[in-house]
């Protein structure tokens, strides 16, 4: 195929339909000027504008690189209607076909409005201006968002993949009516209001003993903890990690772990305030170490077939501080790619929604132990959940 498209011509005006071959070597030179566009805040590396992918554009006639390399854009009208869905696998909007489309982009500086222009020339067509969808925004790169914005685009949600935690936005500009994100689905994360428990520093302290060198990590978190393994759990009630079709993780409810909870009533306790073990679909305590521990920036919702959501019938990732110290903080990127820091104290509640990027690190002299729990959210854990958050 490659071999009866020509090389670009680069006198052809914007947005010219011009498919064409481009070699390797020139497609990773441009790949380059995307990567470092996108620079420290590109880190899933398969996110990546690779050369493969510039190859690909170019041969379908969805990519335009100007003259001098300034500015580049991916993108194309859509050829199908189709539905775009976000981080919670819901419909946030519909594209229409013919809506423009815009996947990546990058600009150097002072070039800002050569992209707005190129863009706004897709957008002309004898029946008016198109619709323009940004699909693929990443929400810690402010370059990325003046552009969505400058067309008074609205955002609907974000997408986070489950590589590396990028929360990546889905902006509209248009005249029809689009969903959106869901309610209460952008609380990130929140206190609960629930009684102290007495007892939690014996609690940590014959747990310790007990365990003593059992403190492990499950298969599916082993790159949680960095190079040093500074973050360890046992599991009370574990979570089955199976492949299903297409190799994809699936979470399954593993068998209550009895031993813990006879040794120590305080581990019900906790629990039933809030929930019940029978409706626990995951039971955790997490030790992280102290001076520099810290459990890297993930999400969990690529293992996520819990069935994650405010809302009832779904499930809560709920934390319970068993024992902490003030340099020890919960860190959580929420959909607007804002960092939410968090200061967890000793026999609170909280909830947070591990679909989201979260990390934690912990600067103080002891470790930090978090009892961490899956729960089915009842009415009463939303209402306590709504009226916290507002």
């Amino acid at each position: 195929m490659s071999k009866k498209l020509k090389q670009k011509d680069n006198n052809l005006p914007p947005f010219d339909k011009h498919k064409y071959f481009m070699d390797k070597e020139n497609s990773r030179n441009i790949s380059k000027l995307f990567i470092d566009y996108d620079g420290e805040v590109q880190i899933n590396p398969f996110a990546k504008v690779h050369w493969g992918k510039i190859q690909h554009h170019a041969l379908n006639g969805s990519l335009y690189i100007d003259n001098d390399k300034n500015y580049g854009i991916i993108g194309d009208t859509s050829k199908t209607n189709r539905s775009v869905r976000d981080f919670s696998n819901s419909v946030v909007g519909n594209i229409k076909k013919g809506d423009v489309c815009i996947n990546r982009f990058f600009y150097k500086e002072g070039y800002h409005d050569h992209v707005k222009n190129y863009i706004s020339e897709m957008r002309k067509s004898p029946f008016g201006e198109r619709d323009v969808w940004f699909t693929h925004v990443n929400m810690e790169h402010k370059p990325d968002k003046d552009i969505a914005e400058a067309f008074n685009s609205t955002w609907l949600s974000s997408r986070i993949d489950a590589v590396a935690a990028e929360v990546r936005g889905i902006y509209y500009s248009g005249e029809q009516k689009q969903i959106g994100l869901k309610q209460y689905e952008d609380i990130p994360c929140c206190k609960l209001d629930y009684p102290y428990i007495n007892g939690l520093d014996d609690f940590v302290s014959e747990l310790d003993e007990f365990v003593e060198d059992g403190w492990g990590i499950a298969d599916h978190q082993k790159s949680y903890g960095g190079k040093d393994h500074t973050w360890t759990s046992i599991e009370i009630i574990p979570l089955i990690v199976t492949y299903g079709t297409k190799k994809a993780k699936q979470g399954q409810r593993g068998e209550l772990n009895e031993e813990y909870t006879k040794r120590f009533p305080i581990i019900e306790e906790i629990i039933n305030s809030i929930t019940s073990l029978d409706d626990c679909l995951w039971l955790a305590v997490a030790k992280v170490s102290p001076k520099g521990g810290n459990i890297t920036r993930h999400s969990d919702k690529g293992i996520d077939k819990m069935n994650a959501g405010i809302q009832i019938g779904k499930t809560a990732r709920i934390h319970y501080c068993l024992k902490s110290n003030p340099k020890a903080r919960f860190e959580l990127q929420d959909l607007h790619g804002n960092t939410n820091t968090y200061y967890m104290k000793q026999g609170e509640y909280w909830y947070m929604d591990k679909r989201k990027p979260h990390s934690v690190y912990n600067n103080g002299d002891i470790s930090r132990y978090h009892m961490i729990f899956d729960m089915k959210i009842t009415q009463n854990v939303l209402d306590r959940l709504i009226i916290r958050h507002e």
